[in-house]
């Protein structure tokens, strides 16, 4: 697939600020500073498509990116940011469920970690409340350049056993070598 075109849309706190583009999307979601901005600019090979920063909690509302005119990438808050109150992390979960429950075009959930840390449960929890609503979900190892060839393949077995996924649904990426770009790219083609 050649990206050809890659345009912010809006971003939006609830449904009614949802973009009324009726096409596939595909969401990314993950740890604040997995990597979510940076690997989404990377998929669409431009630098500054997505905001990132080096502080982490910088994506506070669901924003949208119309891609080819035929799909959306979809970057969600991230989770797990310790500067948020208990009343924004509320907030935040119920965007995140009003996303899920509310927008059949949702196709595909990247779930992003950062290859070099440890899943937990929340991990776990995360990707099983999306596979409980019949979103497919793929797990996308960020920062895969920042390990060895055998520390990546132990960190994807583990991933298996972990999560109790097939390994053909565990993505290594860089966004800094472009590594597993055209995967990503295929599992889209292949949904759209």
């Amino acid at each position: 697939m050649t990206i050809t075109s890659a345009d912010f849309i809006t971003g939006a706190v609830a449904p009614p600020g949802y973009p009324a583009l009726r096409v596939p999307e595909f969401a990314f979601f993950g740890r604040s500073n997995a990597g979510k901005s940076s690997l989404i600019n990377m998929i669409v090979n431009r630098k500054a498509l997505v905001k990132t920063g080096a502080r982490p909690g910088m994506t506070r509302q669901i924003n949208f990116f119309l891609i080819n005119k035929t799909f959306s990438l979809v970057d969600l808050p991230g989770y797990g940011y310790a500067r948020r109150s208990a009343a924004e992390q509320t907030a935040f979960d119920r965007m995140l469920a009003e996303y899920c429950d509310e927008r059949p075009e949702l196709k595909v959930m990247f779930f992003l970690m950062d290859m070099r840390r440890e899943p937990g449960a929340i991990e776990r929890d995360s990707v099983a409340y999306f596979q409980e609503r019949g979103i497919e979900v793929f797990l996308v190892g960020t920062k895969a350049d920042k390990l060895g060839s055998n520390d990546r393949r132990a960190t994807i077995r583990a991933w298996e056993t972990f999560f109790s996924v097939a390994p053909d649904s565990i993505i290594p990426t860089s966004s800094l070598k472009k590594q597993g770009r055209l995967q990503l790219l295929s599992i889209i083609s292949s949904r759209l």
